[in-house]
């Protein structure tokens, strides 16, 4: 959050493609210690994934001077790319692992992020609230003071924390269920063993499906529920 905004959002995507190139390469060692550095990463790069990016775009789409509702088509859109995508990506994984073994999917990440990582570059940089000069001072009591506001904010509003709590526990919910649906499955000794690629392309096409009938779903509960109310 703050970090990415003062190191810049463009530098921050840089360190995210950077990031998951070393993750990848580390997934070819039979060396547990490196697999855990490795897994380490994976955390810092997952929290740089779930806010460099999409503060990067919000910010350039408002210094183009776009209207600002067309944020909610892109993000929508974007969703259901990334669904789509996901979905192709597992297929692909499962191409890769069926010709070059279980590291093939891991080899063809780091071609994919190479190339991101040449998109990202032609990219313009931008900060948060600050103004670029001032993202070069030193800076890091303003940093501590921004915490502690978000903190003492954050408690002192039941609806900020109780929100947070609700993330918290679905985000926990979907980890453990993707730490545990592969060795779960392995462990019904499927025959001709378990095609993990297939099986998430199934899982994402899922969670697409869902994205996509949520919003006419959410709709349709609106207007039967004011019904509802304008009736007593």
């Amino acid at each position: 959050g703050s970090a990415v905004d003062k190191f810049g959002r463009k530098r921050s995507c840089i360190v995210y493609c950077v990031l998951e190139i070393i993750i990848n390469t580390m997934e070819h060692s039979t060396d547990f210690t490196i697999l855990i550095m490795g897994r380490i990463l994976g955390g810092i790069s997952t929290n740089l994934l779930f806010s460099a990016f999409e503060s990067w775009m919000t910010t350039e789409h408002r210094n183009k001077g776009f209207p600002e509702e067309w944020l909610t088509r892109t993000y929508s859109e974007a969703s259901i790319g990334n669904g789509a995508m996901a979905i192709l990506a597992g297929i692909v994984a499962q191409i890769l692992e069926d010709n070059f073994g279980q590291i093939g999917p891991f080899q063809g990440a780091i071609a994919l992020t190479v190339l991101a990582l040449i998109l990202v570059l032609g990219w313009e940089e931008n900060y948060g609230e600050r103004k670029e000069e001032e993202h070069d001072s030193a800076s890091a009591s303003s940093l501590y003071a921004q915490f502690i506001d978000g903190w003492t904010t954050t408690f002192n509003d039941s609806r900020i924390w109780r929100i947070g709590m609700t993330q918290a526990l679905s985000e926990g919910a979907m980890y453990t269920f993707v730490f545990m649906w592969v060795p779960t499955m392995l462990s019904q000794d499927p025959p001709g063993g378990l095609p993990t690629g297939c099986v998430f392309s199934s899982l994402m096409m899922a969670i697409t499906m869902g994205g996509v009938l949520f919003p006419p779903l959410h709709s349709a509960i609106s207007m039967v529920s004011g019904k509802t109310k304008a009736a007593e």
